[in-house]
């Protein structure tokens, strides 16, 4: 009888301390976590015109994102490829991404925002870890296909100067038990300032609950009230993956930020109703609902034209929405160098 209960002691000693080491991370201090890197071998484009995109590259795992199935590194390289030309196709100068690994098992430990400065000729990036996991035991079977180790969140890359990021971390799911909420990634705000030629812009790029609508609902509620207060401030851009559908409209969330009269959007409603198949966002192989979007202060900011971009051989399960844009004057005429 001793030796029976001696031996469960062990087990949830042994239990205990790879729960603790599995739900744990790497990175200890916001330094770490939300790091600006300059790689700046040129100087930023003078440009009348800017370009911008919100992209959830889904760690660049295609269309086997979340599914338990074998992966190579070939898919991954592939995608990172295709993810370059596209970015160079449609002259992209910011990128919002969610959903990138900085050295994940999942993604065979490739820092993809490092790939992504340096191969795509970025001067600036701007991290935002939501995941450090030292074992996440997801999909939950077979064993072999665990993400393990997780290094993943946000990030912003700019062909400019970024001159500050900052993080907010948000409510985490309030009706899950406390050990899923361990192992669960942050929902964050990422809140970068990039210099535009001396014009300071304001970039919020978010990555909200996707799983429980009680605390999607908290997420978007806590967004529209920040950028609210950005937008009459000067230059902002609200842009990411919401997990919000637009549609129907009489039951989404997402009404209000295409009510506020100094929110602009990148695509309309119309656009989404009259052309949803050239709109939707997700899922990538058969596009059924837009849930990543781009709002701007439209007294400030000018959009020249925006577009939800398909080609994307199927890197990532989202498609990303992209914006070209001019800064305005003080006057509210357009700020032309």
């Amino acid at each position: 009888m001793k030796k029976i209960v001696v031996s469960l002691v062990l087990i949830v000693i042994a239990f205990l301390g790879f729960y603790i080491w599995a739900s744990s991370g790497e990175f200890n201090t916001d330094t770490d976590r939300y790091a600006i890197y300059n790689n700046s071998t040129s100087e930023a484009l003078e440009k009348d015109t800017l370009s911008i995109i919100t992209f959830n590259i889904g760690y660049l795992s295609g269309m086997t994102n979340n599914k338990a199935v074998e992966r190579t590194k070939a898919l991954f390289d592939a995608n990172a490829n295709r993810l370059l030309q596209l970015l160079d196709e449609n002259s992209i100068e910011i990128l919002a991404l969610q959903e990138i690994d900085f050295g994940s098992s999942r993604s065979f430990e490739v820092n993809q925002l490092e790939l992504i400065q340096k191969k795509g000729n970025y001067n600036f990036a701007a991290k935002a870890i939501n995941w450090d996991k030292n074992y996440v035991p997801f999909p939950y079977w077979p064993v072999h296909l665990q993400f393990g180790k997780i290094q993943s969140g946000q990030a912003l890359v700019s062909r400019y100067p970024i001159l500050s990021n900052t993080v907010e971390i948000l409510e985490k799911p309030v009706d899950r038990p406390f050990y899923y909420n361990d192992f669960y990634l942050d929902r964050l705000i990422q809140t970068s300032k990039i210099s535009i030629d001396g014009t300071d812009l304001t970039i919020m790029n978010i990555h909200l609950e996707a799983f429980s609508e009680k605390t999607r609902a908290i997420h978007l509620e806590h967004v529209f009230d920040t950028f609210k207060a950005l937008v009459a401030k000067g230059p902002a851009i609200l842009l990411g993956d919401f997990n919000e559908s637009l549609l129907p409209m009489e039951a989404s969330l997402m009404q209000k930020f295409y009510k506020q009269p100094n929110f602009g959007h990148a695509i309309s409603t119309s656009q989404v109703t009259d052309f949803g198949d050239d709109n939707y966002t997700f899922s990538a192989e058969t596009p059924k609902v837009k849930i990543d979007y781009i709002f701007y202060s439209s007294d400030f900011i000018e959009m020249i034209d925006a577009k939800t971009i398909s080609n994307t051989n199927l890197l990532s399960d989202h498609l990303p929405v992209m914006m070209r844009f001019q800064l305005k004057g003080v006057n509210g005429n357009l700020s032309l160098r």
